[in-house]
């Protein structure tokens, strides 16, 4: 009888040390997030950074996977350490205070207005190397609402933070694995699968710098509960390739923002891999950025960038004179000096090589539909780019078959008839069809919202 009551008390004290550590399996990511610096006039209020501040926090506290650290104590921390709350805080000083608030993460930023554009930057500091881990940007005309912008912001933002868990169960083409609704899984996400293969060691330390990780494939989520989810596989590397145990990590959710969606591209001529010519390319954002800033500051030594900047591409594309990527790198930077026709006319070069491209496909209609604002209503040049810009979005509607993605681009030409054209009508039925399309997404959100205004 005695052992009967000892094992019973045993497996009761395992069940609770199960359950224990299954809740402690996961752990939300603790930051903390300082007022964005707001640059240029128009703004609604005159704290509006602060404003701005509270709608990331309410956007990524939302999704479930970030601790967000309480705004008094956070002023208080700055206020010891003799710190504004400023999104331009250095990243120093915003390690030292991360580290005193005891938070892996501290995002600053800003929000410039000027003309008819309004854009967003985000900074990700890291507390313990005191470095920028990601610095992410969204940008639009300043006739979308400027929360529809942070929102779009926190999307980004929440893909620089994977999910990571495990397959619990296989049955067949379904899998379960342990992450559910109270960390953010919804229908949709998709995880890719992968297993642990050898250490990665230093050739000459011996050190394990990394464990290789061997992708087995990858799942879509079709419904999940508080703490588990259920999808479908819908890749494979080989038959049963994925198996119970091994590890998934989330991707790009069906519910993108414009900007996350590239085009696979390839240099026709020269055949160089597309990582290092993106890379190479990629190295230039800071560039562009500096040339808008400085731009919108009235700073005359956007000229100087500017030119620089075009003998840099000048040379790049004399090594991929047929790289899509090239020509839409030439497009930025000419959108950064304000110049919609050497803009527009560097995107067509790019769809002159590859006429299918997403990204240059996308891009021409986002000119189209923020320069078609610096007309009047009515005027002939202004329908003309509504038209072009709805035509893109079209076109790109048929090239990528992601709901998520489709319903954005409704989205956006909803946003085409009641800005450009004045046409509420039409404006209502495009953004019924983002409703439709892809219920759930961050698109038939804010859909929704303007159809209810």
């Amino acid at each position: 009888m005695k052992k009967i009551i000892l094992l019973a008390v045993l497996l009761f004290i395992f069940v609770l040390t199960f359950c224990a550590t299954a809740d402690a399996e996961f752990k939300r990511t603790k930051i903390a997030i300082l007022d964005f610096e707001t640059q240029g006039e128009g703004f609604n209020e005159s704290d509006m950074g602060k404003v701005v501040a509270e709608w990331l926090i309410t956007a990524l506290v939302k999704n479930g996977r970030f601790d967000v650290v309480e705004r008094r104590l956070l002023e208080k921390i700055l206020g010891e350490q003799r710190l504004h709350m400023s999104g331009m805080v250095d990243q120093n000083s915003a390690a030292k205070v991360g580290k005193l608030l005891g938070v892996k993460i501290i995002i600053s930023g800003s929000v410039v207005k000027f003309q008819n554009t309004m854009e967003a930057n985000a900074r990700i500091i890291d507390v313990e190397s005191a470095s920028i881990i990601a610095a992410e940007s969204v940008r639009s005309s300043t006739a979308t609402r400027l929360e529809d912008l942070v929102i779009q912001m926190a999307d980004i933002i929440i893909k620089d933070f994977p999910l990571e868990g495990y397959i619990i169960k296989r049955d067949a083409n379904e899998v379960s694995i342990d992450l559910g609704r109270q960390v953010g899984v919804k229908s949709g996400m998709r995880f890719i699968v992968y297993r642990e293969g050898d250490p990665i060691k230093h050739p000459k330390t011996g050190e394990i710098l990394e464990v290789e990780k061997i992708d087995t494939g990858m799942i879509e989520i079709e419904n999940a509960s508080k703490s588990i989810a259920k999808g479908r596989i819908i890749e494979e590397s080989s038959p049963d390739s994925i198996q119970y145990g091994q590890m998934v990590r989330s991707v790009l959710m069906a519910s993108k923002s414009i900007q996350q969606y590239k085009a696979p591209v390839a240099d026709l001529e020269t055949q160089q891999p597309v990582s290092t010519l993106r890379a190479q390319l990629q190295g230039l954002d800071p560039n562009v950025e500096a040339i808008r800033q400085l731009r919108t500051s009235g700073n005359a030594q956007w000229e100087i960038k500017f030119k620089e900047l075009l003998v840099t591409l000048e040379g790049i594309l004399r090594q991929n004179p047929t790289s899509a990527d090239v020509y839409i790198y030439y497009g930025k930077a000419y959108d950064a000096a304000g110049n919609f026709k050497g803009a527009y006319k560097s995107v067509a070069g790019a769809l002159k090589y590859e006429p299918q491209n997403l990204e240059a496909t996308v891009y021409q209609g986002e000119l189209c539909y923020i320069y078609g604002k610096d007309y009047p209503q009515g005027h002939r040049n202004r329908i003309k780019l509504a038209t072009l810009a709805q035509q893109q979005y079209e076109k790109a509607i048929n090239l990528n078959q992601d709901k998520g993605f489709q319903a954005m681009m409704y989205l956006k030409i909803g946003d085409v008839h009641s800005e450009l054209l004045n046409d509420k009508t039409k404006a209502n039925q495009y953004w019924q069809s983002a409703v439709s399309t892809a219920p759930y997404s961050e698109a038939a959100q804010l859909a929704g919202g303007r159809t209810a205004q």
